[in-house]
């Protein structure tokens, strides 16, 4: 990436907490859904296409799943971010640093194996094992977002759409996130599918 995209990635996500931060203050579900889910769709956007590009250029399946764990770490971080800002300045809620936890170390994580991958890729070689880690989990995550996303939708208690209950505004996180996550993570399992022997 270059220094343009990232700059304007940083901005994108910046103005997306300004805009749930504001909108949870003003208790408007429809606005926090908005920015949460415009800063989701765009970072999904940039997942995709950053893995399509790299494939076309020939890059190593090294690289390809590096770049591929970086995105869903920003994902990740991203709603751990909105969590905290939420519950620690505007909302009371008992179980929010539980899932901000959660998440910043589901983000940590993905950049530290992005990192391992990356550190392969830079010498050339490809980890069979290490792919097909990442392979596992991925379908693990994928599941995890598909039950997350139904449970949110089906579960009468989840509010999400009303400034009711004090999770209202990390139901909107949440769900989106997921649904971002979802999205990257069966890309990254068809395309590895296609590409795989």
């Amino acid at each position: 990436m270059t220094f343009h995209s990232i700059a304007g990635l940083a901005l994108l996500m910046g103005l997306g907490l300004a805009g749930v931060y504001f909108s949870a203050d003003e208790k408007q579900p429809a606005g926090l859904l908005a920015a949460a889910g415009l800063v989701n769709l765009v970072l999904t956007a940039v997942a995709i296409s950053g893995r399509r590009s790299l494939i076309r250029s020939g890059a190593s399946a090294s690289a390809v799943e590096s770049a591929t764990a970086r995105a869903m770490g920003l994902i990740w971080l991203w709603g751990a971010a909105a969590l905290v800002l939420v519950y620690v300045f505007l909302i009371a809620w008992r179980e929010w640093p539980h899932f901000s936890a959660a998440f910043a170390v589901a983000g940590a994580l993905c950049l530290g194996f992005s990192a391992l991958l990356a550190r392969d890729a830079a010498k050339g070689r490809d980890d069979p094992t290490l792919l097909r880690l990442g392979r596992y989990l991925c379908i693990g995550q994928l599941a995890g977002m598909v039950a997350t996303m139904l449970g949110l939708l089906i579960d009468p208690d989840k509010e999400i759409l009303y400034a009711v209950d004090a999770d209202w505004a990390g139901n909107g996180i949440f769900l989106f996130g997921a649904f971002a996550l979802a999205l990257v993570s069966a890309h990254a399992l068809i395309d590895g599918k296609k590409d795989s022997p």
